[in-house]
């Protein structure tokens, strides 16, 4: 399931990316159910089958803590965490009591995440220069915790092992490719892949994906990164 928020379209288009990566059924929740792309589900709650979630791409401030609490800790799934959620101090509790995570930021994400966690106050110009250093520090906290800091060379880091993803490129800055690539590791996690496995696979997915792409690099858009998934 894929948790939508303020800004329904991101959570629209991890969606989509799960159902194109092999989850067989993929639940957008909101407040209230809204129309979505015809082979998705709408739901105000987790499906009873559920396997995975994908949550904070759009997120806003759609829901407050005691709700964000059912999506987060009253549960035993995977979770792939996103976006808006690096801005919620609900986050510190989820890292205190849940090994089985994903989380993906982006550098000034990250750099909330690390005063969030008191590891750090830091400038997202510091992270970039010290990328490696940081992605330590919080790994040293969370050994237990996969943290995918996104970038033009992903980082993956979990226990004493840190993963460099080299294929990626600039294209993969535009809006939207995050939470494609957010869909994907979730559509991994729900069919059984643990998360250090979700990540690393979803990631190249992901750039692999957009490699393939033929036309101008500017012209690419999240559906096409969801179409170049479906061809590798």
């Amino acid at each position: 399931s894929v948790v939508a928020g303020k800004k329904q379209g991101a959570g629209v288009i991890a969606a989509k990316a799960a159902y194109a990566f092999g989850a067989g059924l993929v639940t957008v929740i909101e407040n209230e159910p809204y129309t979505v792309p015809y082979e998705l589900m709408s739901s105000t709650t987790l499906p009873d089958n559920n396997t995975a979630v994908c949550i904070g791409m759009g997120l806003g401030n759609q829901f407050d803590d005691d709700c964000l609490s059912k999506f987060l800790l009253r549960h035993d799934l995977p979770i792939l965490i996103d976006a808006d959620l690096f801005y919620r101090d609900i986050l510190v509790e989820v890292l205190e009591k849940k090994n089985n995570l994903v989380l993906t930021p982006h550098p000034k994400e990250f750099a909330s995440l690390l005063k969030m966690t008191n590891l750090a106050e830091v400038s997202v110009q510091e992270i970039q220069e010290n990328r490696f250093k940081y992605i330590r520090v919080f790994n040293e906290k969370y050994p237990k915790v996969v943290l995918v800091l996104k970038g033009a060379n992903t980082l993956i880091a979990y226990e004493e092992d840190l993963y460099i993803q080299r294929f990626g490129s600039n294209v993969l800055s535009k809006g939207g490719s995050g939470d494609v690539l957010g869909g994907l590791i979730g559509a991994l996690l729900a069919q059984g892949y643990e998360p250090l496995e979700a990540a690393i696979t979803g990631t190249l997915a992901h750039a692999f994906s957009a490699k393939s792409f033929k036309k101008n690099s500017y012209a690419l858009t999240p559906e096409n990164l969801i179409e170049g998934v479906k061809s590798l």
